[in-house]
């Protein structure tokens, strides 16, 4: 849906432009809309990568971690769930909850400035 609002915010005078410039099918995507749309990708996959880095419900219904020996499937937010709200111990678990922060924090700038150096003009 993103990404369809970003084909529908390209102005048509952008598309006829590159018509009249001879410009057509891939030419026209890889010079006018891939440009464009940059800004809104990296917002999405910015977003997305944000969801799913807090996302805990899918491993957490499905496998509750894994098994005990070895914790496969065990994440971030599902160590920080079962340490400071199952097993009570509501200060370790929102110190490891806070490591999400930093990391978080890092690609979002990181993504941020790529978006800022990639906008067209």
């Amino acid at each position: 849906m993103i990404f369809l609002a970003g084909l529908a915010s390209i102005p048509k005078e952008v598309d006829d432009a590159a018509a009249i410039d001879g410009a057509t099918g891939f030419r026209k995507f890889w010079s006018v809309t891939l440009p464009l749309q940059l800004p809104i990708a990296t917002v999405a996959l910015l977003f997305g990568i944000v969801f799913t880095a807090t996302d805990m419900a899918v491993v957490y219904i499905l496998t509750q971690g894994g098994p005990p020996p070895s914790f496969s499937t065990e994440m971030v937010t599902t160590w920080a769930y079962k340490t400071g709200v199952e097993s009570g111990s509501l200060g370790p678990g929102a110190a490891i909850s806070l490591f999400l922060l930093p990391v978080l924090a890092v690609v979002s700038i990181a993504m941020l400035l790529f978006a800022r150096r990639s906008e067209v003009a």
